[in-house]
Parts: C-alpha cells; sequence; structure tokens
C-alpha cells in the first residue's frame, strides 16, 4: 500500500514539484517578506527562520535523493532532474551546497546499473524494472540531451553527469542482451572523453568532495568511490590516455626548462587531477567503509570477508578482478614516474593509506618499491617512490645542511634560509613526510619496523634535520611524523631523551651563552612575525603525544632538574599566555593553539600529577 501511494505521488508530478520548490523558495526573498510584514525578531529569530528555510529546501532536495536511491526516476523526470542542475551555481568558495550536492547525488544515482552484476540470478527481472532499460527511448533522449554541445552554467557539473553516462554506457556494454543499444553503447568514449576535456576530476575535488555536506552522508561516499573506481576498471584505456599525455607534457616541461623558456600554458594535468581526486575521497572515512582497501591487492589471500560499510552490516565480497585493476593502477603509475605527477602520486597514496590493513599495504609496497627488482625496472637509482629513496635522500640533506649548522649565539639562525633545499625538493620532502605520517599512524607494525631498521634510522634522522636551517613548515611536517612514531610507548620514551639531547626546546642553558636557541626563538621572532605558527601547533601534538604514551621520571636528569617543568612553562608562558598579544593571519588558527595548549597543559596535570594554573 505504502509503494503504491509513493508511486501514485511520483506519477502525479511530485518530482517536478520538488525541484520547483527548491528553485522558489530563496532565503532573501523570505525574508523580504517576512521583513515587510514585520515578521522577524531578534538576532536570534532571525538566525533561526535561516536555518528553518535552509532545512525545507535541504529536505526537499533530499527526499528526491532518497526516492532514486531505492528507485530510479522515469525517462520524463530525469530530464526535468537534468534541467534543473543545468542552471545550478557553486558557492563562493567553489563548492556545492547541500541541496545541489542531494539533488546530483539523485541523478547519478538514476545512472547506476551497478547493482545488476551483483544479483546475476535475478537481472532480467532487475532489468524490466529499471526505467533506464525497461523505458523506450530512455538511453536515446538522455545521451541526445547530453550530447547537446550549449554549456550550462557549470561546466564541471555538466562534465561529472556525462562521465557517469559514459560509464553506464559502459556497463551496460557488458550485457549479452542488449545488442540493440549498441549505437549509444560504442559512444561511450567520446562521451567520457567530452567530461575529461571539461576538467571533470579537478570539479569532482573542488566542488563535491569539498563540499560540507559531502562526508556526512554515506551514500555519496559510496557513488563517487564507485564513478572513480568505475572509470578505473571499465576504462583502462582511456586511463592509458591519461598516463601517455601526462608523459609527454613532462619531456616537453623538460624541454622547455632545458632551453631556458616558460612551459607552455596550454598543458592538460588531467591524471595530476585524478590522482587529487583520489587522495581527497579517501582521506578521511567518517563511516569506517574502508573503500580504499578496495585499491589494494594482498599477495596472501584474506582470511575473513570484509565488511563493506555499515550498510545493514551485510559482508560484501570485492569482485576480485575488480580488486586486480586497481592494484594494478596504483602500482604502474609509481613505474617510472615522471617528476610532475610525483607529488599528485604521494597525495593519492597517503589517501589510500588511509586505515590499518591499507596502511600495511601501502608500507609494504614502499618497501618492495626499493627492492633489487624495483631497482631493475626504474633504472640504477631505484624507485623515488620507496622508503629506501625518501631515508637516504633526508640523510643526504641533513648531511649536507648541518655543514652549515648556527651556532647558539648566530643571527643567522632567525632567518632560516632555504639551504641546499629548492622549493620543489621541499614540496617532495613534505608529501612523504605526509604520507609516511600516515602510514605509521595507521600502522604500529609500520612503526616499529621503521624505527627499528639499521640503514634508515627515521627518528635520528628527523630530530637531526630539526637542529638545521629549514622553514618553519617542513619542520611542523618532521614534527608531525615524530608525533606519529611517538605513539609507541617504547619509540616515546626514547624520544624524550632524545628531545633532551638535541634541545629542540631549550631545557638547559649553557654557561655564557647569550641567546636562547631552538623552537621559542622561532615563535617569537619568525613565526609571529609571519602570523602563522605551524611548527609550535606540531609541537604542542608532539608533546601531547607523548605525555599520553610514555614519560620517563627522571627526564633531564644529570643536565638539570628532572621532569616536565621546561616544556610546562614553554607552553602556558610562551605559547597560552601570550596567545593574545600575538597576530594571526588565519583566526581559526588562534583558537587551535588556545585549544591545544590548554588540553596539553591539563594532560600533563592528569598524568603527571602536576598543579597548572591557566587562568588569564
Amino acid at each position: 500500500m505504502t509503494t503504491r501511494f509513493t508511486d501514485d505521488l511520483m506519477e502525479q508530478g511530485l518530482t517536478q514539484k520538488i525541484l520547483t520548490l527548491v528553485s522558489h523558495i530563496d532565503l532573501n526573498n523570505e525574508f523580504d517578506k517576512l521583513q515587510r510584514e514585520r515578521g522577524l525578531g531578534s538576532e536570534k529569530h532571525r538566525k533561526e527562520v535561516s536555518d528553518l528555510i535552509k532545512e525545507c529546501r535541504q529536505s526537499l532536495a533530499e527526499s528526491l535523493f532518497v526516492w532514486t536511491c531505492q528507485s530510479p526516476l522515469s525517462k520524463d523526470d530525469t530530464l526535468i532532474l537534468i534541467s534543473y542542475l543545468e542552471k545550478v551555481t557553486v558557492e563562493a568558495d567553489g563548492s556545492l551546497d547541500g541541496v545541489n550536492l542531494s539533488l546530483l547525488m539523485a541523478l547519478l544515482y538514476c545512472f547506476d546499473v551497478s547493482f545488476l552484476e551483483q544479483g546475476a540470478e535475478d537481472r532480467e527481472d532487475l532489468m524490466h524494472r529499471l526505467p533506464l532499460l525497461a523505458e523506450r527511448q530512455y538511453i536515446a533522449t538522455i545521451h541526445t540531451r547530453l550530447q547537446e554541445s550549449q554549456p550550462w552554467k557549470l561546466p564541471g557539473l555538466q562534465a561529472t553527469v556525462r562521465l557517469a553516462w559514459a560509464l553506464t554506457l559502459r556497463g551496460i556494454s557488458q550485457f549479452s542482451d542488449v545488442t540493440a543499444l549498441a549505437e549509444f553503447t560504442e559512444a561511450d568514449e567520446a562521451m567520457a572523453e567530452l567530461a575529461i576535456a571539461d576538467y571533470v576530476f579537478l570539479f569532482l575535488t573542488e566542488s563535491v568532495v569539498a563540499s560540507e555536506n559531502f562526508y556526512q552522508e554515506e551514500f555519496y561516499i559510496r557513488k563517487i568511490h564507485n564513478l572513480v573506481t568505475d572509470f578505473l576498471a571499465l576504462m583502462p584505456m582511456k586511463v592509458k590516455q591519461l598516463r601517455n599525455r601526462a608523459d609527454e607534457d613532462a619531456r616537453m616541461i623538460h624541454m622547455s626548462i632545458q632551453m631556458g623558456n616558460d612551459p607552455p600554458i596550454s598543458l592538460r594535468r588531467d591524471l595530476e587531477h585524478l590522482m587529487l581526486l583520489i587522495a581527497e575521497l579517501y582521506r578521511k572515512d567518517p563511516f569506517n567503509l574502508e573503500l580504499a582497501h578496495e585499491y589494494w591487492c594482498p599477495s596472501e589471500p584474506l582470511q575473513t570477508s570484509t565488511i563493506m560499510g555499515s550498510y545493514l552490516g551485510v559482508a560484501h565480497q570485492r569482485p576480485p578482478q575488480r580488486q586486480v585493476v586497481l592494484s594494478k593502477f596504483v602500482r604502474q603509475m609509481g613505474d617510472l614516474l615522471p617528476s610532475t605527477i610525483y607529488i599528485p602520486y604521494l597525495k593519492m597514496l597517503r589517501g589510500l593509506a588511509s586505515g590499518p590493513q591499507c596502511a600495511h599495504y601501502c608500507f609494504s609496497l614502499l618497501k618492495v618499491n626499493g627492492s633489487s627488482h624495483a631497482e631493475n625496472i626504474q633504472g640504477a637509482g631505484g624507485s623515488p617512490v620507496s622508503w629506501e629513496h625518501f631515508f637516504h635522500s633526508l640523510m643526504l640533506y641533513h648531511e649536507h645542511l648541518r655543514k652549515d649548522l648556527p651556532s647558539a649565539d648566530s643571527v643567522q639562525y632567525r632567518h632560516l634560509p632555504l639551504r641546499g633545499i629548492t622549493q620543489k625538493e621541499q614540496d617532495g620532502l613534505i608529501a612523504f613526510l605526509q604520507l609516511t605520517t600516515v602510514i605509521v599512524n595507521w600502522s604500529e607494525n609500520a612503526r616499529l619496523a621503521l624505527c627499528e631498521h639499521p640503514q634508515w634510522t627515521p627518528v635520528v634522522v628527523i630530530l637531526g634535520l630539526l637542529q638545521c636551517s629549514i622553514p618553519p613548515i617542513l619542520k611542523a611536517e618532521l614534527l608531525e611524523t615524530l608525533t606519529a612514531f611517538g605513539r609507541s610507548p617504547e619509540i616515546a620514551a626514547s624520544l624524550w631523551q632524545s628531545l633532551e639531547y638535541t634541545q629542540i626546546l631549550q631545557t638547559v642553558r649553557s654557561p655564557g651563552q647569550r641567546q636562547a636557541i631552538g623552537i621559542e626563538v622561532e615563535l617569537n621572532e619568525i613565526e609571529s612575525r609571519c602570523e602563522e605558527y605551524p611548527l609550535t601547533r606540531a609541537f604542542c601534538r608532539l608533546i601531547s603525544t607523548l605525555v599520553e604514551s610514555s614519560f620517563p621520571a627522571n627526564l633531564g636528569a644529570g643536565l638539570r632538574p628532572p621532569g616536565f617543568d621546561p616544556y610546562l612553562q614553554f607552553l602556558r608562558d610562551s605559547v597560552f599566555l601570550r596567545f593574545r598579544t600575538r597576530a594571526y593571519r588565519r583566526a581559526a588558527e588562534k583558537v587551535i593553539v588556545v585549544i591545544n595548549t590548554s588540553m596539553l597543559t591539563f594532560t600533563s596535570e592528569r598524568r603527571l600529577g602536576l598543579s597548572n594554573d591557566l587562568t588569564c
């Protein structure tokens, strides 16, 4: 009875009514009407009315989205939805608002045919109930509409819909009983090319995944995951074209630099945009879906079926062939990697390493890349995406930079020129440090294996670099990596002693020393001048993690009165109590600094039995 009732509503034009209301309900117009009728009160009342109007529009859009997830729209309703999306614009930050994001997802679910692959037994029945295949002229009409050259207000949104349609056509072509649609299914490559030409991957990153509402709905994440993985699995030749184009562009850039010319401005960055989309999509996993696991194909068989997400808690076996293709994509993109996509590739790995199992597989990939077999493939230097290459590079930078270590009295220390590291090298180091941080955060085995390696000694090298003249942003990333290592108590205990020895925070003043050294100088004379405090925030997180993991009772014994007092005094007197007197380029950073230091001091009080008064 319920199904009959809702079907009747849809047949009576509910889709048109919903989209009309969404279009006509405008916050400014509604406020003008209320203002004329004196229906607005205090600021609190205005805020409540504003939230109510926004909630009405959002509820209307979500009702259509929820319907399409369960029952795709008819041909006419789909055309109405496309007509609405043609006129959509983005917010000031370039992202889609919650309403338009819901309606985009509704259309993408109308094109979804992936469930036909899963239900092989009742596929015939499902195909007869799917409007896309059951209604005459559905595919022809939608295909013609999306092929039109007239641009939408948002070309990226048009590109997203075109890509989804191209993948739908490719999915349909896999079925043997749809030969009558060959005229359209053979046009999938051309439709995908139109989407790529309008920077579809860049739009998905900046306007869809970056939307405030994206990570609040599990089915949004699943849909974009399916869109990306379908493209990689169903259109391997298109992916290969993107890689070939990236290689050719890298050669052109290299030739231009050698000839002293600027790189051509017409070069496309489609593969880079695809990698950055993957990086952002899997960077967060609020529902613990572990969708990134599909990109890793373990060498040993998994003993248990994995639970993909929270939807009914049903165990879904991932298609083996699909997983192999995605894993092959991850590995092959790192082979003979051109410098132009080195950083995007590292960022992609960082996104795909989010999760315990994913971090383990990514750790293994970087380990294998540094083996003798990988060196034979990559050439004499080995793969640049490997632990061997990364830690060897860190050691070389340390060897070079420590020759020019400033003295305690040197004014040069306060300006931190970028000696020996170019901006491009710094960006690469930061990208690899961030990847290392994610892997070490998620995998304790990786954490211990890296620390115990006799040649790499990451903690020692990182602490050495922290004493060199490098920019605060790079030092901050080094501290973030140390923080990840410090999550293991056995590593944290040795880290405390190393901090005392290196005097990253000066806890012992040498006789005759006229000036302070370490992070306090950088806070007062470098970060304060720049009005940004990445190093201070990273140091607070490091100390907080070390206090939680392990704290030696005799810290500093033999050099000074043992205990936590020097660290507490720095956090309290130099950071917390002076936060109001400093300028901040971003107001949000001021709040972060206050929260970090106050939470850390209370943590130290609880863990170490200290008495702290932070009232100011």
